[in-house]
């Protein structure tokens, strides 16, 4: 699991506030060309996240040119169930940045790149579920699962898109 105290506190006040929402920024040792997320400010909060994967954002170094793709710069976390938990611990930190927890995902987007991993990716899922919110196990989210498909690096074997949508307090 990846934790960085000094990072979380960066992205708190390096967040930009909007009239309409709040973009939230995603530090990483070097400059990277996205964001975390978007939470959105009305009756009902919409937060959009950026696709997490097994990748440590804090420590691995961003891959910016072919060459580094090639010499292998960018690191990720073991194989698929390593990666199904950093990716789904990611998106359960970077929703609590932002004020939601996983109660609140209201859709999931999954990429996995070898079809044959996908019992693995789904069985660990599900075990992170029970831990951290039964609930997703009881009533699923809408979902869509791509597989076969090409992921950032080589190693790389999921990335997971999560949306959220938060009521007003009190609501």
């Amino acid at each position: 699991m990846v934790t960085n105290p000094k990072a979380r506190e960066l992205e708190e006040k390096g967040k930009v506030e909007y009239g309409w929402g709040t973009l939230w920024p995603h530090y990483h040792k070097e400059k990277i060309n996205w964001a975390m997320g978007f939470r959105t400010k009305g009756d009902v909060d919409l937060l959009f996240l950026s696709g997490s994967t097994g990748r440590d954002p804090y420590e691995d170094q961003q891959v910016i040119t072919y060459e580094d793709y090639r010499s292998g710069k960018g690191k990720v976390v073991g194989g698929i169930r390593e990666q199904t938990r950093q990716a789904l611990m990611d998106i359960k930190n970077n929703l609590e940045t932002m004020g939601a927890t996983l109660k609140h995902i209201v859709m999931l987007r999954f990429y996995v790149r070898h079809p044959e991993e996908l019992y693995e990716f789904r069985n660990e899922m599900y075990r992170f579920w029970q831990e951290f919110e039964p609930e997703l196990l009881e009533h699923p989210r809408p979902a869509t699962l791509l597989n076969g498909v090409g992921i950032a690096l080589p190693e790389m074997r999921i990335e997971i898109e999560a949306w959220a949508a938060v009521p007003k307090k009190g609501d």
